[in-house]
């Protein structure tokens, strides 16, 4: 799918290793073929008691020829590198046809209708979805598609979720959200953490998740899914949630001197837009850096984030300062302006390690850095880099107070 693959794939691997030794997965989000074919390299055996794969949809044909998937856990289909896919219709379909051949369960989300379509393989199909919270809408603004996979007419949405996932149904053939047999009924954020409540075929679980984004609801109820599916307990899968840490700086928290640093992954229109959600439930004191490139692992059309619903940042409190940086940091200083955001200062500076160490040194309490895919790695090395500076300084402080004060 579009989103989701990682934290999912990280989940699901930190879940099996409650109960397996031998765990072979690409957790950096290396997901097209030489990304899954390194992961045999950096960790060889003869044999393993699970493989889990985040595999790039348009890499999915060629990679499934050479290993034959048990489960297929399909998270969503969004608008993501236009300059790669085309619309997603077409990712869709590279996916679809792919799985025809395949012996498979599919794990299929719900409430996308583009993936729920997916139900006409005649494959064992499992499903999980959302139900309404406080947290769904009628007025989204950035729905990538509003008609029915199967005869196109134009859906009638009871509420929305995200984008497009929500409670659907098209009033001419009647396609609609299959029946959950994983869904999560209710949602609440409290103590920088979302707490949901699952339930499995009548079984009621509660489940903390501590990282942003109601998206995460999905991403967790898949994993779950996938878990009870392939025979594990549901107490140690909603521990292994609750426990459950990114390092790989993609949701990362990082503890750096008086302030949380938080390094979020954006990639496409649906995913900026969440993003910036999520932290407009954040009430601390707060600053955000926009780190925007036009590589080709990014995508070079940056189009995007002007489809994006960047007028939410004036539902963002105690937002002291906006800075843009990367290839097309002009880019983003402009789509800011024409969300008509005037209100703090802007500040633009192509330099990533410059405007790092800039916000680093701001007096706020979190710092949210929002970069593109081939700025992630960089952000985080650039942060430990001055974290591991700063922690070295320490014991040579401490010497030379001893020196001239004693123990």
């Amino acid at each position: 799918g579009t989103n989701g693959k990682t934290t999912t794939n990280n989940l699901i691997n930190h879940i099996l290793h409650s109960e397996y030794d031998d765990v072979l997965s690409n957790l950096r989000g290396a997901n097209m073929p030489q990304g899954v074919a390194s992961a045999f390299l950096n960790d060889t055996k003869n044999e393993y008691d699970w493989g889990v794969f985040e595999v790039d949809e348009g890499s999915f044909p060629n990679i499934v020829k050479y290993l034959k998937p048990d489960y297929v856990v399909i998270t969503n289909f969004f608008r993501d590198q236009l300059d790669r896919f085309g619309e997603i219709e077409n990712t869709s379909k590279i996916v679809y046809e792919a799985l025809k051949p395949l012996d498979t369960t599919l794990i299929l989300n719900a409430d996308d209708p583009m993936v729920s379509k997916f139900k006409d393989l005649n494959k064992k199909n499992v499903y999980y979805g959302v139900e309404k919270s406080r947290f769904s809408t009628l007025d989204q603004r950035v729905v990538e598609s509003r008609f029915c996979p199967v005869c196109s007419n134009s859906l009638d949405y009871e509420y929305f979720n995200y984008g497009q996932l929500g409670k659907y149904m098209c009033s001419k053939c009647g396609f609609e959200n299959p029946e959950y047999d994983y869904k999560i009924t209710s949602i609440k954020y409290s103590e920088d953490a979302y707490h949901f409540r699952i339930d499995n075929n009548g079984k009621i679980h509660d489940v903390i998740f501590r990282y942003d984004g109601i998206y995460n609801a999905y991403n967790c109820c898949a994993a779950i899914a996938f878990s009870i599916e392939a025979g594990l307990d549901m107490e140690k899968v909603t521990k292994r949630i609750e426990n459950f840490e990114y390092k790989l700086g993609r949701m990362e928290n990082i503890e750096f001197k008086n302030k949380m640093v938080k390094i979020v992954l954006v990639k496409n229109p649906i995913g900026l837009s969440e993003v910036l959600k999520s932290i407009s439930n954040d009430q601390r004191r707060k600053s955000i850096l926009f780190i925007l490139n036009d590589n080709p692992a990014d995508g070079t059309d940056v189009s995007w984030i002007w489809d994006a619903d960047v007028e939410v940042i004036h539902n963002i409190k105690n937002l002291e300062s906006f800075h843009c940086a990367g290839i097309r940091a002009q880019d983003i200083a402009l789509r800011l302006k024409y969300a008509e955001y005037t209100d703090k200062i802007v500040e633009i500076d192509k330099n990533i390690e410059d405007s790092i160490e800039t916000v680093l040194a701001e007096d706020v309490d979190i710092v949210y850095i929002l970069p593109t895919y081939t700025a992630v790695y960089q952000t985080r090395d650039i942060i430990m880099g001055h974290l591991n500076q700063t922690n070295a300084r320490i014991p040579r402080l401490r010497e030379i107070i001893k020196s001239k004060i004693g123990n």
